[in-house]
């Protein structure tokens, strides 16, 4: 029997009736976007692939060409916006439902995309954002980078985002509408995409070994799914790890990604981020400002007290000195004007005792060289006899005599602390009346002479109002 030789068009048809009889319904078919791309005319293409386990190559992963014509995608993506602000994107898993079919033209079985359960998307995007979220708290890396302290004047920025982007623009404007001196470095990346997880990794981690204050991660904003890169465990770890804090700005108001939860500070905008760094110098340069003018208030004003209260230390001791001198002056003029009364009494009292002693003393040695004499006129006859004890204690009470002359001896006086004044002519001054102002005195003390002129005398019982100046009494 012979076999029979297909046409192509015959076998495509064939393949196609099966297919067709084989799927006669829609059904649904869940796995993960991959591939995707928009025709010219509008409609969307797709390959359908198994998630991987991480043991198989992704070029091993079962596949399914998928296609989403015009007019049933409009429908789609309006069901996707409204339920959960998401657009259909490379790594998104969607479950969704089409016909199977055979697409002769390209030798293919295809899903035509008729509609999606955006559910399931939503549910398997919280089920990874949770997942991620437990695997970084397992690890301690929720708040390490939160931990970081910014510096007060972060100047210089690390900036990861898509080159010449809007979200680089108005960062970048923000900061230079500043009179602030920022530097930004910045790091090009991939911020939506299936190249965008490998790509932001390597920017942050590149920026991190670099001089930089702090590192920003800033991208426009868009479809809730767009922000799939940035709940990756990948990128989260990357910005965990940081050694310097991160700020993220990933333009979505009301969606939270797992780099928001890690990042040091999360903020809403790409120009919200740039604020946040120029209100921080700000706050800074104020706060400088401030203490600067703090400092020199308070300097001027313990400058001041310290003037007033040098000042018035300085009446004080001035008038304290002069009231000081103004007593000692008088004190001085007081004593200047008793002194010589005093030393001419007490001069006056001592020379009369020392004339008493004198004439004592004389007497006493002639009371005793008169019985001395009576002793020798009486003790002739034993004078052979006793001559040698008699001798020696005559002579014991000459020596007594002696030392009782010396006593009143006017030298001896004198170095006591006494003194004798004679006028020019040499003659003893024994009262003030003998002086008279201007005469020129000569005062003998212990250890010499004193020259000196008299310019006043005043009498006891007498005071220089009672007389003329310069009158003698």
């Amino acid at each position: 029997m012979a076999v029979p030789t297909w046409t192509v068009a015959e076998l495509c048809a064939a393949v196609g009736g099966v297919i067709e009889d084989a799927f006669a319904d829609e059904l649904w078919v869940r796995g993960r976007i991959a591939g995707m791309r928009r025709s010219r005319p509008g409609h969307l293409y797709f390959d359908l692939t198994e998630p991987s386990d991480g043991d198989q190559a992704p070029w091993d992963a079962p596949k399914l060409a998928v296609v989403a014509f015009r007019g049933r995608l409009r429908g789609i993506e309006a069901v996707l916006a409204k339920v959960g602000n998401l657009d259909l994107s490379d790594g998104l898993d969607v479950r969704i439902r089409g016909r199977v079919e055979y697409y002769p033209p390209q030798g293919r079985v295809q899903l035509t995309m008729n509609a999606i359960d955006p559910r399931h998307t939503l549910g398997q995007l919280a089920a990874d954002h949770e997942r991620v979220l437990r695997a970084l708290a397992a690890d301690g890396l929720l708040d390490r980078n939160a931990a970081l302290a910014l510096p007060d004047l972060p100047l210089r920025v690390g900036l990861v985002t898509s080159d010449g982007s809007a979200a680089f623009a108005d960062f970048c404007h923000e900061l230079a509408s500043t009179p602030f001196g920022f530097s930004v470095l910045l790091a090009d990346a991939r911020v939506q995409g299936t190249d965008a997880e490998t790509s932001l990794v390597s920017a942050v981690t590149t920026l991190d070994g670099l001089d930089v204050d702090v590192i920003c991660v800033v991208r426009g904003g868009g479809a809730r799914t767009d922000l799939l890169a940035f709940d990756s465990e990948a990128v989260a770890r990357a910005v965990a790890t940081c050694g310097v804090p991160v700020l993220v700005g990933i333009g979505h108001e009301v969606d939270r990604s797992v780099v928001d939860v890690v990042a040091h500070t999360s903020l809403k905008t790409p120009t919200a981020c740039a604020a946040a760094l120029v209100a921080r110098v700000r706050g800074a340069v104020d706060h400088l400002d401030a203490v600067g003018r703090r400092t020199a208030v308070a300097a001027h004003r313990r400058l001041a007290t310290a003037g007033t209260r040098v000042d018035g230390d300085t009446r004080r001791v001035a008038a304290t000195s002069r009231r000081q001198l103004a007593g000692a002056g008088s004190a001085v003029h007081v004593a200047s004007r008793r002194l010589p009364a005093l030393a001419r009494r007490g001069i006056g009292h001592h020379e009369r005792r020392v004339d008493a002693g004198a004439g004592r003393a004389v007497s006493a040695a002639r009371l005793h060289l008169a019985a001395a004499e009576r002793a020798r006129r009486a003790g002739t006859a034993s004078l052979s006899r006793v001559a040698p004890a008699a001798l020696r204690r005559a002579t014991e009470r000459v020596d007594r005599a002696g030392a009782v002359a010396s006593l009143v001896d006017p030298s001896q006086v004198l170095a006591r602390g006494y003194s004798i004044t004679r006028d020019a002519r040499g003659v003893l001054v024994r009262s003030a009346a003998m002086v008279a102002t201007g005469d020129r005195l000569v005062t003998r003390l212990g250890d010499g002479l004193l020259h000196s002129t008299a310019t006043g005398v005043d009498l006891e019982g007498d005071s220089p109002s009672d007389r003329p100046r310069g009158e003698q009494r």
